[in-house]
């Protein structure tokens, strides 16, 4: 053991060091490297449905009839340029800022307006309903474009009342004029489908945003009987309903697609009959295979596993965007995020009780995974939105609380004795040295 007398004898060298503490660095530069450009787990689940889609889009149209009638793979070919451009979409909306939306939220809306009105007027019309415009190389579908464009209406709406959203004439008055314009366009095409989410999506948000409870209730009980009687006196409507309550009682006319999904997923079993393969696909006796009852095709293919993974993706994608909508501080960011996350939570949950027979066919496309061009873009600027929101919330999170740097301490001028002809030590000094309005030489600074 060293006694104190023989420590004052050791050299410098070889006393002992006190440690050094790491200064914090004031410096952002790291704190910012930890926060994700984007929500990982978000964008994989996304990403997990594109893929899966894009085979099962393929192994749903690839049958003996497609290849007599012409290329077996032509829709897997326009399902991949949709699913390039929405990847383009995505990645753009994840660095665009989302508050720069707020100043065109009513021309957008107008503009939705607008289109609502000219599909009814000059769209194509399939299947007894007039959805879809035709431009040049590609069919859009307005009702796509009004959900979104409703959410973000809804989203600067509410934000913008703030704790006035208590009041019955603020809460309902003006969201309830927008969205009667809305469901009134709808249903003339006819699209009851999207009717039903738009009323989903104005309570729910009212209701996260505090609208008194009483008042969400009168008007449930209201919207209720309006369903009722909009389902009692129409014949397509009311078949669809007794058809999903005994599909196989009417397999021979209503509830013809909804028994071959059911044959679909059980002939699949657990692990399906393999992609490519299946009775009720390969045959087509599964029809809207690719679009509405794409769950029946996964689950003959690749059986309950298939399912839960999709079900299992889509929950990843209900809980993150909730997450985010959670931390969100902007008001605005909030219900976005919110109404966002429950849009794609409504389409996925509806087609998949459609696919099970549970609840009537609304022709509601399973989102990312479905064939169907504006499905899918307006899927991916929505998630693109998203992932906006979580990616400004995690910088703001940072500058909020990490401490800004420090100001850099000015360089100190030379003092007049320098000016007067005594020069700095050293080669790097000189060259920093002002100069004379006469250039000195070496040998002149060195004297």
């Amino acid at each position: 053991m060293t006694t104190p007398e023989q420590l004052d004898h050791l050299e410098p060298t070889q006393a002992a060091k006190p440690a050094k503490r790491r200064a914090y660095s004031p410096d952002l530069s790291r704190e910012l490297g930890r926060v994700a450009p984007w929500d990982f787990p978000l964008l994989a689940a996304v990403v997990l449905l594109m893929g899966l889609g894009a085979v099962m889009v393929y192994s749903a149209t690839i049958n003996e009839s497609t290849q007599l009638l012409g290329d077996g793979a032509a829709k897997l070919k326009v399902h991949l340029v949709h699913l390039s451009v929405a990847i383009g979409l995505l990645v753009t909306f994840t660095f665009f800022d989302y508050k720069k939306i707020r100043p065109w939220v009513y021309i957008g809306l107008l503009g939705v307006v607008g289109l609502l009105v000219l599909v009814i007027l000059w769209g194509v019309e399939a299947g007894n309903a007039r959805r879809w415009l035709a431009l040049p190389g590609f069919n859009v579908q307005p009702a796509e474009i009004a959900k979104l464009g409703f959410v973000i209406y809804l989203a600067h709406s509410i934000a913008k009342k703030g704790a006035r959203i208590q009041r019955f004439t603020v809460a309902f008055i003006p969201h309830l004029m927008i969205m009667s314009v809305l469901i009134l366009l709808a249903l003339m095409q006819p699209d009851f489908g999207t009717s039903v989410i738009l009323v989903v999506l104005m309570f729910t948000m009212l209701f996260a945003a505090g609208t008194r409870v009483s008042f969400i209730m009168l008007f449930v009980f209201v919207g209720g009987f309006l369903i009722f009687q909009a389902i009692a006196h129409n014949d397509m409507r009311l078949g669809r309903f007794l058809a999903t309550l005994d599909p196989w009682g009417h397999r021979d006319g209503r509830g013809y697609q909804m028994v071959a999904s059911q044959i679909a997923i059980g002939s699949g079993g657990s692990t399906g009959q393999g992609i490519g393969y299946g009775g009720q696909t390969l045959t087509g006796f599964l029809p809207e295979g690719e679009t509405d009852f794409i769950l029946g095709v996964i689950g003959e293919q690749i059986g309950v596993i298939g399912m839960l993974l999709v079900a299992g993706a889509f929950m990843m994608i209900i809980y993150r965007g909730m997450r985010i909508a959670a931390r969100t501080e902007d008001a605005f960011g909030r219900f976005l995020a919110f109404g966002i996350t429950l849009l794609l939570g409504l389409q996925a949950v509806i087609n998949m009780l459609v696919a099970v027979a549970l609840v009537p066919t609304k022709g509601l496309t399973l989102p990312f995974v479905s064939y169907g061009g504006s499905s899918m873009l307006i899927n991916a600027i929505a998630v693109g939105i998203l992932l906006n929101i979580s990616r400004s919330h995690g910088l703001a999170t940072v500058r909020a609380y990490a401490p800004a740097p420090e100001p850099k301490a000015p360089k100190a001028r030379p003092t007049l004795r320098h000016q007067q002809g005594a020069a700095p030590s050293g080669l790097r000094k000189w060259l920093r040295w002002p100069r004379r309005k006469k250039r000195q030489t070496l040998e002149e600074v060195l004297e």
